[in-house]
């Protein structure tokens, strides 16, 4: 049975769900999902958006992940060390981390951003508090 971790802090009253799929590699909650070709949960890479949700659960490979989906939803997900409170951010090329959207020098995004951070990051990346758009 999958342990439900601290990771969905409050749905705000948005339309969030929780999706059950097979995970197709090992996942940690917390972690930006999408879903692959073979209709199983994957890490985010790359600047993957829109995210399909957030692991709730740890899962290996081949068992059975949980994920919040939904936009308006407020969870803590695993970002990089870098991250402040207002940041727009995009999936990382480290498999389900977030990180600072690029900008082009005068404050225009040039990636897709899939949530806000709502809080600082820790000093080594890990779970912190964001608005998924």
């Amino acid at each position: 049975m999958a342990v439900i971790k601290g990771i969905l802090v409050n749905d705000g009253g948005a339309p969030a769900r929780i999706l059950n799929l097979i995970a197709g590699e090992a996942i940690s909650a917390g972690e930006a999902l999408k879903v692959d070709a073979a209709g199983k949960f994957s890490l985010s890479t790359d600047n993957n958006a829109p995210i399909a949700g957030v692991a709730l659960t740890d899962a290996a490979a081949a068992e059975q992940c949980s994920a919040v989906t939904g936009s308006g939803v407020i969870v803590n997900m695993i970002c990089k060390e870098d991250v402040v409170m207002g940041n727009a951010l995009m999936v990382d090329s480290t498999a389900g981390q977030l990180v600072l959207c690029a900008e082009d020098g005068v404050g225009n995004l040039t990636n897709i951003a899939v949530a806000y951070a709502l809080e600082n990051s820790p000093a080594a990346a890990g779970l912190t508090k964001v608005l998924v758009l």
